[in-house]
């Protein structure tokens, strides 16, 4: 899919991308989705309630519980909304000098031209609640 989605092709999200490989396209096309994704609250979509990640702040876990509980609903929802993310698995990890900032790494794979390929993103969430997917 090198234009991209369509909600990328109708914001023109995807300009710039036309004249990359199309792997790197639709990396690029993958990483603006999961980006999205992960920087919605679950409830502000009328249409799918579980779309994106509940409000950290309400988590009343111990950090390793938090982390676990986070890691498993961000591969949930990506399972159910990124379908070209095949086979999504995602890990985590802290840093003790900064325990407000989580870092998650998303691999699976993504068919391009019939084959198959392995991919990787990495997710940041900040203390203050940003997102940024890479």
């Amino acid at each position: 899919m090198r234009s991209g989605s369509l909600f990328e092709r109708l914001t023109g999200e995807n300009l710039g991308r036309e004249h990359l490989p199309a792997a790197d396209a639709l990396a690029a096309s993958i990483s603006n989705h999961i980006s999205k994704l992960l920087g919605t609250r679950v409830g502000s979509v009328m249409t799918q309630p579980d779309y994106g990640l509940p409000d950290l702040n309400q988590l009343h876990l111990s950090v390793h519980d938090a982390m676990v509980s986070i890691r498993a609903h961000i591969e949930t929802v990506i399972r159910r909304y990124e379908p070209r993310l095949l086979n999504p698995r995602v890990s985590s990890e802290t840093n003790p000098s900064t325990p407000l900032n989580l870092r998650f790494h998303i691999t699976g794979d993504v068919l391009v031209d019939g084959s198959r390929f392995p991919i990787a993103f990495d997710a940041d969430l900040t203390g203050s609640g940003k997102i940024k997917v890479y």
